[in-house]
């Protein structure tokens, strides 16, 4: 009689390649006998599906933590953009604000290609003002980016390229070198996202790398030696740390489903840098609130 269940480890492995990759999630999951016996390229689907689920705001944000991760480390930018009052879009102007941002790596790129140097790559967010339902405007619109530094791309640059057609300054602009810790950029990230009451859209460059996700094993894990993992060794950094060798242990998350499935996720990283980017030397920088004033 065949198994009514099985349970699957897929790992997402965040860097440019296996073995310099500084970040990784294991999702440990129940799967059913038919999708454990569905092909390849239906497991590589379901995995790359698991990175990017948006139904919530937690898988969202865990996905553009992967994403940035995979693509962007140490020596390279966090960026935030804002507006004065002259040129701050109104608060229903959120194309405005998007256009803005636009026309802002037209600029980048253009500066680029006048001194030889490469275009860089880069994930941001826009944060909208938002009308509220007694007619105050909750926030100011804003941008924040990551942005990838190529030789010869300076943070003067990136800051004074924010700037209108006739050169002036748009508002107040903060690039600095990007803060890793626990080789992960997810601190950044949930700052960008921390506003819940207002709206934000994420664009992205071309070409950035996906998460790695190598083929599932569904064989080395059973349900006792799962719920055993995911309560007895939820926090033993041994434990996790010789299931996984090569990474440090940072933390686990688990829950149980309302059918009693349980689906845990273990979070770890390498000792130095992440996206392939280990050994540069580290400056620890926090991003200034984009509501400071101008």
């Amino acid at each position: 009689m065949g198994r009514s269940v099985y349970y699957r480890e897929q790992k997402h492995i965040c860097g440019k390649s296996y073995d310099t990759a500084g970040y990784m999630e294991v999702d440990l999951y129940p799967v059913t006998p038919s999708q454990h016996k569905v092909g390849s390229r239906a497991k590589k689907r379901e995995a790359t599906a698991l990175a990017q689920q948006t139904y919530n705001e937690k898988r969202a944000k865990r996905y553009h933590v992967q994403l940035v991760n995979t693509n962007f480390g140490e020596g390279d930018y966090s960026w935030t953009g804002t507006y004065n009052d002259d040129h701050l879009p109104d608060p229903e102007d959120r194309d405005r604000a998007d256009k803005d941002w636009s026309n802002y790596m037209k600029r980048v790129y253009r500066w680029c290609d006048r001194h030889g140097v490469e275009r860089p790559k880069w994930i941001m967010a826009t944060e909208y003002s938002t009308r509220q339902q007694d007619g105050s405007v909750l926030g100011r619109h804003h941008h924040h980016a990551i942005i990838q530094h190529t030789e010869g791309l300076t943070r003067d640059v990136l800051e004074e390229l924010w700037s209108d057609r006739r050169g002036e300054s748009i508002g107040l602009c903060r690039c600095d070198r990007l803060e890793v810790e626990h080789g992960s950029v997810e601190s950044l990230v949930q700052y960008i996202s921390k506003n819940k009451r207002c709206d934000r859209n994420w664009r992205q460059s071309r070409g950035l790398d996906k998460p790695k996700t190598p083929p599932p094993n569904d064989s080395r894990w059973s349900r006792r030696k799962l719920e055993q993992a995911s309560t007895l060794y939820i926090d033993d950094r041994e434990y996790w740390e010789k299931l996984y060798p090569g990474y440090i242990f940072d933390r686990v998350e688990t829950k149980v489903s309302d059918a009693g499935m349980r689906h845990t996720t273990v979070i770890l990283y390498r000792e130095k840098g992440i996206g392939g980017r280990a050994g540069k030397r580290r400056e620890r920088v926090k991003c200034r609130d984009a509501h400071e004033p101008q």
